[in-house]
């Protein structure tokens, strides 16, 4: 009887463990999805779409400004869900490493006004996720 228990409890351990495993890997799916569609919003589309068009900082609008600024703080976020392993890495820059290469060198006027106003640079995780990106673009290669 004893032994039939111990069997059953191992067989509930194991079954509560790959249920668990499922939950997690699906709840990173459905995180990294939603990241996906926030970072498609089109205020975020139209704020790195001034990025690229930009050319200068102190020409832009205040709505200009703002839309440039939300665009890069939620690619911050996108970095720091990547960091803290919320969402798999490589996933997301399987859908988003070409964009962030591409807009690293529009940005970067932009992250130099900011980060002059800033005693540290701003947004370090987008800048760590975009080095990430470049080294994924340059191993697809």
């Amino acid at each position: 009887m004893n032994q039939a228990a111990v069997v059953i409890s191992g067989i509930a351990l194991v079954v509560s463990l790959c249920s668990l495993y499922r939950s997690v890997r699906n709840d990173r799916r459905d995180i990294t999805l939603r990241l996906h569609e926030s970072l498609i919003d089109p205020a975020l589309q139209a704020g790195r779409r001034v990025l690229h068009e930009m050319q200068d900082v102190e020409n832009l609008t205040l709505e200009q400004y703002e839309l440039a600024n939300r665009a890069l703080a939620a690619l911050d976020i996108a970095g720091f869900y990547c960091t803290k392993k919320y969402v798999n890495e490589k996933d997301f820059l399987d859908l988003w490493a070409p964009a962030l290469v591409t807009l690293k060198r529009s940005a970067a006027p932009f992250l130099a006004h900011r980060d002059a106003q800033r005693p540290k640079p701003v947004w370090p995780h987008y800048r760590r996720l975009v080095e990430h990106a470049e080294e994924h673009l340059r191993a697809d290669e």
